[in-house]
C-alpha cells in the first residue's frame, strides 16, 4: 500500500510540473509574440545549464563582470545542491523528459510492449555513455562551440515543442533525439537517464556526496525483490550498506520489503531513519528556494556595455558583434542625433532564446537613448551581442 502512494504522489508531483511548463512557455511565447504583456518565466530561465555558461563565461571573457545571479544559473545550482544533499531527487521527481520516459513506459505496458528490463547485458555499463557524454560537452563548451550542438539537446527540443511547426528546422535533430528517448523508453524505462542524459550524470557525481543516503536495513537480507521494478535496473551490492548514486530517488523500493518484520531499504541521514515525506518535502522546498528565490537575494546589476552616447551623425549605420551561436548584425537610424531605430539584419541565435532579446533591447536602448539597458536573463550571451553589436553602429555615428 505505501509503495501504490509513493508512486501515486510521484506521479502527482511530475504531472503538475509538466503541466506548469506546458503553461509557462506558453505565455512565454504570447508574451514574445506580443500578445501578453506579462510572463512567468522565460525559456533562458528553464536552462539547467545556465550556471556552467555563466562559469565559462567568467573563466574565458576578460570583459566579464558580475551581473547578479540568474534564474538559469541559479537553477543548475540548485540541480548540484540537491544532488549533494539527497542525491537525484531532480531525477526521479522534477525532470519533465523523466516525467515522460515514466508516461512512455506506463503507456509501452498497456500497449503490452515488450520489455527488456531484465534483459539488459551488463556490458550496458553507464560509465561508457553519458560520462564521456557529460564530458564531451563540457570541452566542446570550453573550446567555444557550445552552439554547434545546442540542436542535439533533447531538452531544447521539449521547450520548443508548442512551436514545432516554426521550430523545426533548427531543432529537428533535438526533436528527433526526444522522440527517440521517448520510443525507446517503451521498450526499457529510463533509457536517456540510464544511458546518455549528462544532466544525469553530473548529479550522479555530486549525489555520491549526498548527505541523505539509501541504506539497508539491519535484517536485510539483500534478496533484491524490493529492486525488481527499479526504473534504472539498480542491484543491491553485497559489499555496500548504501545504494548506488545512479539511484534516481523514485522511491519505489523503499518499504518493498516482503518479508515481514525485516526493514528494508530506507532514507537515512547518518544513521537516523528519515521519512520519506520530510526527505520530499526538504528537497522540493529546496529546490524552489535556490531556483527561484537566490537570484532575487544576489540580483547584482543586469547591465549592458558601459558606452555612453554622444552627439550622433544623422544616417543609417551598421555593426555586428559576436552573440552566443554566431555574428549579429545590427542596423540604427539616427534621426536629430538621436537612435530613432534599430533592425536586426542577421544574426545565428536559438529560438526560445532570442525573441524577448530582440523585442525589448531594442525598445529599451531607443527609449532610454542610452546603451546601459538590462540584460534578458537566461540570455545573457545574446543579449551583450545585440548591445555591443548596436555599440559598433553607434562608434561610425
Amino acid at each position: 500500500m505505501k509503495k501504490i502512494r509513493t508512486r501515486y504522489g510521484r506521479g502527482l508531483v511530475q504531472a503538475s510540473i509538466f503541466i506548469a511548463l506546458i503553461i509557462i512557455v506558453l505565455l512565454y511565447d504570447l508574451y514574445t509574440d506580443g500578445k501578453l504583456s506579462f510572463k512567468l518565466l522565460g525559456i533562458g530561465d528553464l536552462n539547467p545549464y545556465g550556471g556552467w555558461s555563466a562559469l565559462h563565461q567568467f573563466a574565458t571573457d576578460s570583459s566579464y563582470t558580475f551581473e547578479g545571479i540568474s534564474k538559469s544559473a541559479a537553477l543548475t545550482a540548485a540541480l548540484l545542491t540537491i544532488a549533494v544533499i539527497g542525491g537525484r531527487f531532480f531525477c526521479g521527481w522534477l525532470c519533465p523528459i523523466g516525467a515522460m520516459q515514466d508516461f512512455s513506459a506506463w503507456l509501452g505496458s498497456k500497449m503490452k510492449i515488450p520489455r527488456f528490463d531484465t534483459k539488459v547485458k551488463k556490458a550496458f555499463n553507464p560509465l561508457f555513455f553519458k560520462y564521456p557524454i557529460l564530458l564531451s560537452i563540457l570541452l566542446i563548451s570550453i573550446l567555444g562551440y557550445g552552439a554547434i550542438i545546442a540542436g542535439l539537446s533533447p531538452w531544447r527540443a521539449l521547450l520548443s515543442l508548442l512551436r514545432l511547426p516554426y521550430n523545426w528546422a533548427e531543432m529537428k535533430t533535438g526533436f528527433a533525439i526526444l522522440m527517440a528517448v521517448f520510443l525507446a523508453s517503451m521498450f526499457l524505462s529510463r533509457f536517456f537517464c540510464r544511458y546518455l542524459c549528462p544532466l544525469g550524470a553530473a548529479q550522479a557525481l555530486f549525489g555520491s556526496l549526498s548527505l541523505f543516503s539509501l541504506k539497508h536495513g539491519s535484517g536485510c537480507s539483500r534478496c533484491g525483490i524490493c529492486l525488481d521494478g527499479c526504473p534504472v535496473g539498480i542491484r543491491l551490492s553485497a559489499g555496500s550498506d548504501t545504494i548506488s548514486p545512479e539511484c534516481i530517488r523514485c522511491m519505489d523500493c523503499i518499504d518493498g520489503c516482503k518479508s515481514q518484520g525485516i526493514q528494508g531499504i530506507h532514507h537515512a541521514l547518518g544513521k537516523k531513519r528519515i521519512s520519506l515525506k520530510a526527505y520530499a518535502s526538504l528537497m522540493l522546498t529546496l529546490f524552489i528556494f535556490i531556483w527561484l528565490g537566490v537570484p532575487h537575494l544576489f540580483a547584482g546589476s543586469l547591465h549592458g556595455a558601459d558606452i555612453r552616447l554622444g552627439s550622433l551623425r544623422d544616417g543609417t549605420y551598421q555593426g555586428e558583434a559576436r552573440g552566443f551561436a554566431g555574428k549579429i548584425l545590427t542596423e540604427i537610424t539616427i534621426t536629430e542625433g538621436r537612435i530613432a531605430e534599430i533592425k536586426i539584419i542577421e544574426h545565428h541565435e536559438s529560438k526560445g532564446w532570442y525573441e524577448e532579446v530582440f523585442m525589448m533591447l531594442p525598445k529599451e536602448i531607443i527609449k532610454k537613448q542610452s546603451l546601459q539597458v538590462d540584460s534578458i536573463s537566461g540570455a545573457t550571451k545574446t543579449s551583450k551581442g545585440l548591445i555591443r553589436s548596436v555599440a559598433n553602429a553607434v562608434n561610425k555615428a
